[in-house]
């Protein structure tokens, strides 16, 4: 697998990046769009790996955000990130299954917004 980052994928990214822990301006100098998807996850999940442009080093956890689906499934994002490159996208279920689909931009919240709301599904990071 060699393709251009989806436009969707660019709004995932660019949501986790905006509610990042940490400082992450080194990780917003390379356009997103550049971000090319080189490889998925052999388990069936709809974890993305982008090809770095700096050599192998030590990865580190930059956002750690939730989809809920509009069917209300739910599932984890990670991003993860090396030196400046982003990485790793890793989606992981939170249900059976849930980590299948990468997630509409639309359908991401932060945990904290998540812990706040009494089971209502759907809302938004923005």
């Amino acid at each position: 697998m060699d393709r251009s980052i989806s436009p969707n994928e660019v709004r995932v990214l660019s949501l986790l990046l905006d509610h990042a822990r940490g400082d992450v301006t080194a990780y917003r100098v390379r356009p997103l769009e550049e971000l090319r998807v080189v490889g998925s996850c052999d388990c069936g999940c709809a974890s993305l790996y982008f090809k770095p442009k700096k050599p192998p080093g030590t990865v580190q956890m930059l956002a750690d955000e939730l989809a809920v689906y509009p069917d209300g499934q739910q599932a984890g994002l990670i991003l993860w990130g090396r030196e400046g490159d982003i990485v790793w996208l890793e989606v992981y279920d939170l249900q059976l299954e849930s980590s299948h689909r990468v997630p509409d931009s639309a359908n991401l919240c932060t945990w904290d917004e998540f812990g706040r709301r009494d089971l209502e599904c759907g809302k938004r990071l923005h």
